[in-house]
């Protein structure tokens, strides 16, 4: 069993994607509070690599129909927590949704 979910299914590794995001801002968070270059350097290289597996989800979801609603959610969660990813995502799946 792969603990790789980019090749499971385009949900699951959005969501993981999102909450290694998440993490990494926290250990980079971390890291600049204690003076940590290598704390520091870890959350980084998470961010960057939770990025790239969400903007892996997001091509293997292909054009999935959108609920507004879900993509104000993400939207405003990516705002709270500093994720860009999520902002642009949750805006672009809203204005999706609702047409033009």
């Amino acid at each position: 069993m792969s603990s790789n979910t980019t090749d499971e299914n385009s949900s699951a590794s959005m969501l993981h994607g999102h909450a290694a995001y998440v993490a990494g801002a926290a250990k980079e968070t971390i890291g600049n509070i204690s003076g940590s270059t290598p704390w520091q350097t870890a959350g980084q290289d998470d961010k960057a690599a939770a990025v790239d597996e969400m903007r892996a989800a997001k091509q293997a979801s292909g054009s999935q129909t959108q609920n507004p609603t879900v993509g104000k959610v993400e939207e405003m969660v990516g705002k709270g927590v500093g994720c860009e990813g999520m902002v642009e995502e949750g805006g672009a799946a809203k204005a999706e949704a609702m047409g033009p």
